[in-house]
């Protein structure tokens, strides 16, 4: 591949970055309002979507990271995406634990949901300079 096909493949899964980290912030704003309206009476279904959602969120944080990887992005950058994608993996797992240790599942939600806000943040400052 030449250097220009090279920067376009960069400048493509740099964008797809930016958008999977906009993506995880909305997917844990929706978890927690289905969860809440799973606890507040809404049913299963709001527990089934919880799930889901919850499922596709993991998804998109492993594509984050392998995003971050093909764009070749500053260290840092690749850095808090594998941080993103391995919190996102344990807060996955905590989900089936119970009592003490399944109630980090939902703090470590915060985490990714911080976590994520900073990559589109960066991303962004990025894309502007």
């Amino acid at each position: 591949m030449n250097a220009g096909g090279l920067a376009v493949v960069r400048r493509v899964t740099g964008g797809l970055h930016l958008f999977l980290a906009a993506a995880i912030i909305l997917a844990v704003c929706v978890q927690a309002y289905l969860i809440g309206a799973y606890i507040f009476g809404a049913g299963t279904d709001a527990l089934n979507s919880h799930k889901d959602i919850g499922w596709t969120a993991h998804s998109f944080e492993l594509l984050l990271f392998l995003m971050a990887l093909i764009a070749w992005l500053p260290g840092r950058d690749i850095a808090l995406s594998l941080g993103l994608a391995v919190i996102g993996t344990v807060q996955v797992t905590l989900a089936s634990e119970s009592e003490w240790v399944g109630a980090l599942h939902p703090l470590l939600a915060l985490a990714v949901f911080v976590l994520a806000g900073w990559l589109l943040q960066r991303g962004l400052q990025r894309r502007r300079a």
